[in-house]
Formats: C-alpha cells, sequence, structure tokens
C-alpha cells in the first residue's frame, strides 16, 4: 500500500507542475519579457551615461573656451574704448587718460591687465624736442637710446600709463618699437587698422607678496591699436601709415587673465593647458591648470581629450583639454548597475503579480457573469419603475378629472342653488385639480427628459424662440411684450429637448413681466470660456434675490407664493435636467424688481453640419 502511495505521489508532481505551467504561462512570459527589457535597459544606460561623460566633457571645453574669448573681448573693449578718447578730441590729457582707466576697474573686473599706455608717434625730427618736452616736465627720459640700431626711422614712446603703480610709472617713454617682438604687433597693427598681440612677452609688474624685489618680470603679452589721425584717408596701407598718430597699448599678465576666467570655478577633474600656437607640442605653454603637460605626448593615457584654436588680436592660440583620474573616476557610475538590480527586481515582482492576476482570472470571470445577471435585473427594474411612474401618474390624472368634471356640473347644472360661498369653494375644487394635473403633466415632462437617446443636430434657436413667443402671445393677446432674438444663433442638440428648455424659460419670462405694462424679452448668445457659447433668456420682470439663485432650480422651489405667481416649480428641474444631458450647466442671474437673466451652456459641437443627427 505504501508504494502504490508512493508511485501516485510520483505520478502526480508531473502532472501538477504541468497544470502550474499551463495555468502560470502568462506569469513566466512576462517574466522572460522583464528581464529581456532589463537587459537592453541596462546596455542602453550604460551607452547613455558614457554618452553624457563625452557631452559632460565636450561642454566643460566648450564652457572654458567662450569663457577666454568673452574675456578677451572684453579686454579689447577696453582698448577701444581707450582710443575713443582721441577721436573725441584733438588732445587727451593725462589725467583724463588716468580717468578712463580707473572706470574701467583693472582691479576688479580686468584683473589681467598691468596697464593701458599710449604710444605716440614721434619722428626722427620731432625726437629732441620731445625729450627736452619731458625733461620739462619731470618726466623719465627717452629710453632706449639710439642704441642698439643707432638712428631709427620712427619712436613711439608710452606718453601715457595708466594705473599709476611704481612699475607702470617705470615705463613712461620707454619705446618698445626698439624691440622685435613689439615692432612685428605694431607694424601689422598700423597696416591693418586692426588690434595686434605680441608674443610672449616680460611684463613688468608689482612684485608678489613674499618678494624682497621691488619689482618683477611676469609672462605676459601687449595688444596694439592704431590711432590714426582723423580726417585723413585710410583706405590703403600706406594712406594708413601716413595718417598714423600712435598706438593704445595693453599690457597683459597670463596668471591674472586666466584668474579672470575661470574664478575657481573650473572643474578640476580636467586639465587644460593653454599654448602660444597652433602646434600644442612645439610652442610655449602659456598656462597649465595642474603643472602637469599632457599635450603632445603619447605616453600621456586620457579617456578625452581635445584640442581647439582661438584668434586674439590677429594671434592663434591653442588650447588643449584632458581628463584627470578623478574625472575618470567619476565616469563610472553607479547607474547601470542600479537600472540592472531594480529591473530584475521590478521583474520578479511582476512575475508574482501576474501569477496572482492568473490565479484570480476565473474567479473575475465568474465576477463578470454575476455582474452580467445584476445588470440585467437592472434594467428590468429601472423599466418596471417607469412603467410604474406612467402608471401612477395616469391613474392619478383620471380621479382629477372625474372632479373636475363633477365640479363643473355642479357650477352649470345648480348654480341657481348655490350661494357665492359654495361657488367659491366649487371654483377652489376645480383650480386645485387643474393646478395638480399641471402637476403631474410636469412631473411626466421631467421623466420624460431622463428617458431615451439623445438625438443631436444642429438647429435654429433663434426660430425656435420666435415660434414659442408667438403661440404666448396669441394666448395672452392683451399683453404688451417686446420680443428680440438675436438672429441666427444656432446649437448642437436635441431639438424636442431643446424645444421643452425654451419653452419653461420664455413662459417663466412671460409670467413674470405681466405685472409690468410694457415688457421685454430677450434672447440671444455670448461668447463664454475658451471657445463655447451661453445662450440666454433675458426679461425686466419681478426678479429675484440673487442670494437663492441656487434653489431654483431644485424640483418643487419656488421663490414667489402662488397667489403671485401661478406655477408648479417643475419647470427650471426640467431646464437644468436637460442642459445636464447635453453636457451643460444652467445658472440664474437677477435682483428683485431688476428682471431676470437665465444662462445655461451645451455641450458636444457647434456648428457641425446638419445633414446627419445623432444619437448619444
Amino acid at each position: 500500500m505504501g508504494r502504490l502511495d508512493a508511485g501516485a505521489a510520483l505520478r502526480s508532481g508531473p502532472t501538477r507542475l504541468g497544470r502550474h505551467l499551463r495555468r502560470g504561462a502568462p506569469a513566466y512570459g512576462v517574466l522572460l519579457i522583464a528581464l529581456l527589457l532589463t537587459g537592453l535597459a541596462w546596455y542602453y544606460v550604460r551607452q547613455n551615461v558614457e554618452a553624457q561623460t563625452q557631452v559632460r566633457f565636450d561642454e566643460t571645453t566648450r564652457a572654458t573656451q567662450e569663457a577666454i574669448e568673452r574675456r578677451a573681448k572684453a579686454y579689447l573693449d577696453a582698448i577701444l574704448g581707450a582710443r575713443g578718447l582721441f577721436y573725441a578730441s584733438q588732445e587727451v590729457e593725462r589725467e583724463e587718460w588716468k580717468s578712463y582707466v580707473r572706470g574701467v576697474e583693472p582691479e576688479d573686473r580686468l584683473k589681467g591687465l598691468q596697464g593701458l599706455a599710449f604710444a605716440e608717434y614721434v619722428k626722427p625730427e620731432e625726437r629732441e624736442a620731445y625729450a627736452r618736452e619731458s625733461q620739462e616736465k619731470g618726466l623719465l627720459e627717452l629710453r632706449p637710446d639710439l642704441n642698439p640700431g643707432g638712428q631709427r626711422s620712427a619712436y613711439f614712446p608710452l606718453k601715457f600709463m595708466a594705473p599709476s603703480n611704481e612699475a607702470n610709472r617705470r615705463r613712461v617713454n620707454l619705446d618698445l618699437y626698439a624691440y622685435p617682438a613689439y615692432r612685428t604687433a605694431m607694424d601689422a597693427a598700423r597696416d591693418s587698422g586692426s588690434p595686434r598681440a605680441t608674443g610672449t612677452v616680460n611684463v613688468l609688474t608689482e612684485p608678489g607678496p613674499n618678494a624682497n624685489a621691488d619689482l618683477a618680470l611676469r609672462p605676459g603679452f601687449a595688444v596694439y591699436l592704431p590711432v590714426y589721425r582723423q580726417g585723413e584717408p585710410q583706405g590703403t596701407v600706406a594712406e594708413r601709415r601716413r595718417a598714423l598718430r600712435g598706438f593704445v597699448v595693453g599690457f597683459f599678465k597670463w596668471d591674472g587673465l586666466l584668474d579672470g576666467v575661470f574664478g575657481g570655478g573650473f572643474d578640476p577633474a580636467i586639465d587644460f593647458e593653454l599654448y602660444d600656437s597652433r602646434e600644442v607640442g612645439s610652442s610655449p605653454r602659456l598656462y597649465d591648470s595642474d603643472s602637469v603637460p599632457r599635450a603632445g605626448k603619447p605616453e600621456a593615457k586620457t579617456l578625452f581629450s581635445e584640442e581647439s584654436q582661438i584668434e586674439v588680436a590677429g594671434r592663434k592660440w591653442s588650447l588643449y583639454f584632458a581628463t584627470l583620474p578623478r574625472f575618470e573616476e567619476g565616469a563610472g557610475s553607479d547607474l547601470p548597475v542600479f537600472v540592472l538590480a531594480s529591473g530584475v527586481a521590478v521583474s520578479l515582482l511582476l512575475f508574482g503579480i501576474t501569477l496572482l492576476l492568473v490565479r484570480s482570472r476565473t474567479l473575475a470571470e465568474r465576477t463578470s457573469k454575476d455582474l452580467e445577471d445584476a445588470n440585467r435585473e437592472l434594467e428590468g427594474a429601472n423599466r418596471e419603475l417607469e412603467a410604474f411612474s406612467y402608471s401612477v401618474s395616469h391613474d392619478l390624472r383620471a380621479p382629477l378629472r372625474t372632479i373636475d368634471g363633477f365640479s363643473r356640473i355642479l357650477l352649470e347644472d345648480y348654480a341657481d342653488r348655490l350661494d357665492e360661498e359654495g361657488e367659491d369653494y366649487l371654483g377652489r375644487v376645480r383650480g386645485a385639480s387643474k393646478h395638480m394635473d399641471t402637476l403631474i403633466e410636469d412631473l411626466l415632462d421631467l421623466s420624460r427628459v431622463s428617458r431615451g437617446p439623445l438625438r443631436r443636430e444642429v438647429i435654429d434657436l433663434s426660430a425656435m424662440a420666435r415660434d414659442i413667443v408667438k403661440k404666448l402671445e396669441r394666448s395672452h393677446p392683451e399683453r404688451r411684450v417686446k420680443f428680440v432674438a438675436q438672429e441666427r444663433v444656432v446649437a448642437f442638440g436635441d431639438a424636442n429637448l431643446l424645444a421643452v428648455a425654451l419653452e419653461n424659460l420664455l413662459g417663466n419670462a412671460w409670467k413674470f413681466t405681466s405685472k409690468r405694462d410694457e415688457a421685454t424679452i430677450e434672447f440671444g448668445a455670448v461668447p463664454h470660456g475658451s471657445g463655447s457659447v451661453a445662450y440666454y433668456v433675458r426679461d425686466d420682470g419681478a426678479g429675484f434675490d440673487s442670494r437663492y439663485a441656487d434653489k431654483l432650480f431644485g424640483a418643487f422651489q419656488r421663490l414667489h407664493g402662488s397667489e403671485e405667481f401661478e406655477g408648479t416649480g417643475i419647470g427650471l428641474a426640467t431646464v437644468q435636467r436637460i442642459v445636464q444631458r447635453h453636457g451643460g450647466t444652467v445658472w440664474a442671474e437677477s435682483e428683485v424688481g431688476e428682471g431676470a437673466t437665465f444662462c445655461f451652456t451645451l455641450g458636444g459641437r457647434q456648428g457641425d453640419s446638419p445633414r446627419k443627427a445623432e444619437v448619444w
């Protein structure tokens, strides 16, 4: 017996496994697809991280280059502004020059600017007179003297130099045209009419905080901008040479220039090097962010590197960028691993959820069948309720008609036997029965507007409103009412239901203006909201207190007594039901004694083609 049980257990194991796999096939399919998507997501994220690292490197290099170009432009603008002083007046005094240089704020805004000078063009025959004038003013003598090179064809002593520190005062009357490094840039600027920069030169500056010397020489460069005499032609090189008046000269320090560019915010994980030519490997290195040269060295292994060139005052500078080990460590983001682990976890979670859904599928199908049965029972109950409401309404009207009929017979056949009080009682009975009949009819109307399909079509509401008012005028010919209807007011809705709504609204307007000798009723439409339309019925009748506007649209709600204005309180509830079936809203605005305005909107589309109605 034990062996039989064991064999049955062995046979039932694969059977249960097969049944489990068949039922759980969707869950295992979800698991397989989720794991496949996780693998794809991991691969995509890894590629994206690498691309973002490249983008970050590219953005850093681009931002650095743009910062250098912006700062170079700021320096050139300061030089161009200084030339404007000469074009604005015949002579520029030394104090004017100092005032302008103070205005450009070299200590704060242009930290790389050591000094701004004006080198005046002095012809050989004017040299001695210029030297005597400088000596009389107590300035340094013109230097260098005739050596080296003997008598020169032109002299360009620095006449003005600011800011007024010791290093700049030492340069006054220094003629740098005697030196080839400066002469090349000066000749190029004179002949082109544009600013031209020297190569790397030594710039005389104030000493550092721990230096013992009075002054210091630091690597930098100079920029020359020609100043021409106004009114003289400058179209050719020869004409520009004849019109030359001098040069505005800017002296710049390399360290101050780049400190102003980066301001301590440069990414330390990227090496930046600046070279004074197109060839980064063989030209002088002007700046290195970490003092370790890497450009042009094959042994320097970097994740990313890039070379570019910029032009400043006619001179090409080469920029070299390379990633440092810290940058490469940051590029190894944990995001791909996180995506992989999260994807596996989510895959298992989806597998478990799907497995639970599969197990509850049978229960869901059973529940769905039960719901269908319940819906059929509910539909039957609604039909029975509808039949009951009709039956009750019609059964109630039969005795009312009997009461009204017998009351009328009594008044007609036994009038001579009834006194005035008896006739009054019978009149009240007939009035109450008629009111009850009207109330039942209104309740039936309210029931009708809630049933049946909604057949939408394009309707001319203006024509419909005029027809309704004409009926009112025929039934009350003694009334003097002016009706104003806006032309071509159309709507997209159910014609029968909208006719009922307008009959109630216009009927109310007609009723509540009955106390006036001459009344006005208006119908039209105005824009409302974004592209929609609001329709309105306005009268100048009794009006109502706006505080109770929300109560108007409830069944059996009345703001006026029946002895003042007759009615059942069902009409506005019917209007609201019709408007809501169209997907719109209805509201009222009024003040006591100043008339009332009833507005409503309709959902659906406006101005559709009337060729075909739609059932909703």
